[in-house]
């Protein structure tokens, strides 16, 4: 990772719907689009399916309150996969972030957590303190959307 890092960020949420269909669904990162509304696309460009030195390319956007769209893309690799956890490195123009998301059994449903490690690749400044804010409040938004698609 870069030398300028930033604290931690963990969200986790309830999913209606069994870990192993939940672990299924997330751990695929094809299916980013469907739950993370930032990410417009994916496509694979090294390995076959979701494994481990899988890579995938991201387009996607990141909207800043009176400002234009900031497209860009980010370069995903599957680390580490268990049967109920994964490790991607992600690195995009901006940063690079270590994430983990496991999905654990609760009650009728799942838990699903993810933790990000990110470090700034240039001086981050003030988004040093503002970053953790906005990123919980992105992951929020999209574990919400990720209850919505097994609420359906």
């Amino acid at each position: 990772m870069a030398s300028r890092p930033v604290r931690p960020i963990r969200v986790s949420a309830h999913i209606p719907a069994p870990p192993e269909i939940v672990f299924a669904f997330v751990s695929d990162t094809r299916n980013d689009p469907y739950w993370c509304p930032n990410v417009e696309r994916v496509e694979q460009v090294e390995g076959q399916g979701v494994a481990v030195g899988a890579r995938f390319r991201f387009h996607q956007h990141l909207d800043r309150p009176g400002s234009d769209r900031i497209h860009f893309d980010a370069e995903v690799e599957i680390v580490d996969l268990g049967v109920t956890a994964i490790r991607w490195l992600v690195s995009d123009k901006f940063q690079t972030r270590e994430i983990d998301l496991t999905v654990e059994p609760d009650g009728d449903g799942s838990i699903v957590t993810q933790v990000t490690h990110a470090a700034f690749l240039k001086p981050p400044g003030l988004a040093r303190w503002v970053y953790p804010r906005l990123a919980r409040r992105t992951l929020g938004e999209q574990f919400q959307h990720l209850i919505t698609h097994f609420d359906e």
